[in-house]
């Protein structure tokens, strides 16, 4: 019998060999999945501090994923953040790759319109897929890459009722997702060939939230409604045929998460998120062909700040933060292994202006996949900016 270790080594090997050898690197691979890789972040901030959000609120930042927070804003806030990824591959049999990627990774409004009523909108990712390899042989060149993503628009609105905050969002998804095969051969004689499958993606979700904060401790809580995508597919050969082949569903499953901060004073601020989905629950033909596998991510974290008088120093009022991420990838690998990612996260809050604004950076140290099982193990580096700017938007100057 073969015994186990010789069967891991061999299946490092066959992927070395087949899919990787002689491979150029566009994005991660385990983008290549479903949706690809989901980008369930909050901003700059939170991601600083591990990935923590649910809890917090401040005057300055808009989050995301608890729209509850937004009724801490009392001016109106814009807010732009972007993000740089760069990683190694690491298959464990000498074969190796490195790829980079980066963009945008949100754009928000948020407009008090009362004392405690907030509406922010705002685009954001949530998923993107930026795979590529190749092989060359004597005879031809084959190529397979996975592209695109899908962003979603979103129109939330925050409201405080005493001592509760509770906010409402909804979600617009649009994107596009292609897989393209090519064939190009090396005799010019020999017609080459190319397979894209394009999917468009659009449809409509919801997600609620609500906090307290009871004395020092912060407590919030989110959920996600499940929800169906509209799904196109067209096919695009060369040469030949061209038009829609089929139309399904894309199916969005429910999810919840809950957080907790503690302030012992003005200067420290400790939180923890915990959130799960249930992607595993949905059939592969919801999935885009893919086998899904529950979700979850446990997010922790902290920020220091030594003052607040403008008079003590610049360096005193900024921001310092830390924190850690660990988290299970919502797909399944060949072998039944779901994904891990485990990230150490550190950050900086750099107040400008009159202190309503702020400049954020946000650093993540880690690895996604393991050599054991997944036998592809990716050391990855994320650099993350924001940029907070402040107006008056209709409120009216107070009269002395």
């Amino acid at each position: 019998m073969i015994s186990m270790k010789k069967f891991r080594v061999a299946c490092q090997m066959l992927i070395g060999l087949i899919v990787f050898a002689e491979a150029v690197f566009a994005g991660s691979i385990f983008s290549r999945r479903g949706l690809g890789l989901l980008r369930y972040r909050d901003n700059v901030r939170a991601i600083g501090m591990g990935g923590v959000g649910i809890a917090l609120n401040d005057s300055i930042s808009a989050y995301f994923l608890n729209p509850a927070s937004l009724t801490r804003i009392n001016l109106t806030r814009i807010q732009g953040d972007f993000r740089y990824e760069r990683a190694s591959i690491d298959l464990g049999v000498g074969d190796n790759g490195l790829f980079s990627d980066g963009g945008v990774s949100g754009l928000g409004l948020a407009i008090p319109v009362k004392l405690g009523q907030v509406v922010a909108f705002g685009v954001r990712p949530y998923s993107f897929s930026d795979f590529q390899f190749e092989r060359n042989d004597s005879t031809a060149t084959e190529s397979l890459s996975s592209l695109g993503g899908i962003s979603e628009l979103y129109l939330g609105y925050a409201r405080q009722l005493g001592a509760l905050r509770m906010g409402a969002t909804v979600d617009f998804y649009f994107g596009r997702l292609d897989r393209i095969w090519r064939l190009n051969y090396n005799d010019s004689e020999i017609r080459n060939s190319e397979d894209v499958l394009n999917r468009q993606v659009t449809g409509v979700g919801l997600h609620f939230g609500a906090q307290m904060q009871p004395g020092r401790w912060r407590l919030g809580s989110a959920v996600g409604l499940p929800t169906r995508l509209n799904v196109t597919t067209e096919l695009n050969t060369l040469p030949g045929f061209t038009g829609v082949i089929g139309k399904s569903k894309l199916k969005l499953p429910f999810w919840w998460s809950a957080g907790v901060g503690y302030a012992p004073n003005r200067h420290w601020l400790l939180s923890a998120d915990y959130r799960t989905q249930k992607w595993g629950s949905v059939e592969p033909a919801e999935l885009l062909g893919d086998r899904g596998a529950d979700s979850f991510e446990l997010s922790f974290g902290g920020e220091f700040i030594p003052g607040f008088d403008a008079l003590s120093g610049y360096f005193k009022r900024v921001s310092y933060r830390f924190g850690g991420n660990y988290q299970q990838l919502p797909y399944e690998e060949p072998l039944g292994k779901s994904v891990k990612q485990m990230t150490v996260n550190f950050g900086l809050g750099l107040p400008f202006g009159r202190g309503y604004n702020r400049f954020d950076l946000a650093v993540e140290l880690g690895r996604r996949g393991s050599l054991t099982d997944n036998f592809v193990k990716e050391n990855i580096v994320l650099l993350h900016v924001g940029i907070i700017g402040s107006e008056r938007w209709f409120q009216r100057p107070k009269r002395r």
